[in-house]
């Protein structure tokens, strides 16, 4: 019986350790910029310690996304279901957001 709760600890301790680890490795890197890209080839990157609305209209159908306080966020789109609104905001490098039918991602990368 001994044997069996030390392996059931030592297994909880592994995994708390490597969900600090990946915790640590995906926070807010100050430079962070935000990688739009959209349907038919165009990309553009918004520095997301410079605030503001930013209407993309090259997609399928136009979304407006806000940069806040080193975050960004989808906060309008016309599309049907507004998955993309409810992600909320992104600030973690390789976090992602997708509006499928504007044809439209947006993805967190830390500066180098």
């Amino acid at each position: 019986m001994k044997k069996f709760f030390s392996r059931e600890l030592l297994f909880a301790a592994a995994v708390l350790l490597l969900a600090g680890g990946i915790a640590l490795s995906r926070t807010h890197v100050p430079g962070s910029v935000a990688r739009v890209s959209v349907s038919g080839g165009e990309e553009l990157v918004l520095s997301l310690e410079r605030d503001g609305r930013y209407a993309v209209e090259g997609g399928r159908l136009p979304v407006t996304l806000e940069v806040a306080g080193g975050r960004i966020r989808f906060i309008e789109s016309r599309c049907p279901d507004h998955i993309c609104e409810r992600c909320g905001w992104l600030s973690q490098e390789y976090e992602q957001a997708v509006c499928m039918p504007a044809g439209v991602s947006v993805t967190v990368e830390a500066r180098p």
